[in-house]
């Protein structure tokens, strides 16, 4: 039996699975998606916002999928940020708008973003 050196241990602390990576990208995806909604309607106060939550969620998704060793840091920041930005966003339609379409997409947005927070914590206790 070979014992695993220090760095390849914590290595595998850090490794995110693929799956949890594409989650990422689908969640970059439909953000990416509302962007675009919202500026083909001209609610660029909304697409902007969007379309930084897709970038950013999208180059954490990068990371995971590629491997970086830094990819569960980058994924847990990239999806906290998001999850703050979604429920910022959430709050402001419910305040004003109150578009039914908006909220059921924030609503689901900010589910899936709990989730994968969840899932990366969880990877996160089963690998130490």
């Amino acid at each position: 039996m070979t014992l695993a050196s220090p760095a390849t241990v914590a290595g595998r602390r850090h490794m995110v699975s693929r799956s949890t990576g594409l989650l990422i990208a689908a969640e970059a995806a439909a953000f990416a998606l509302a962007s675009t909604a919202h500026f083909i309607t001209g609610f660029t106060q909304a697409a902007i916002p969007e379309l930084v939550i897709a970038v950013i969620l999208a180059l954490a998704s990068a990371a995971v999928l590629v491997r970086d060793p830094r990819a569960w840091g980058i994924a847990v920041a990239a999806t906290t940020v998001a999850t703050l930005g979604t429920a910022l966003g959430l709050a402001i339609i419910a305040a004003g708008r109150q578009d039914v379409p908006d909220l059921a997409f924030h609503a689901a947005a900010l589910a899936a973003l709990a989730a994968t927070l969840i899932i990366l914590s969880r990877g996160r206790r089963r690998l130490r």
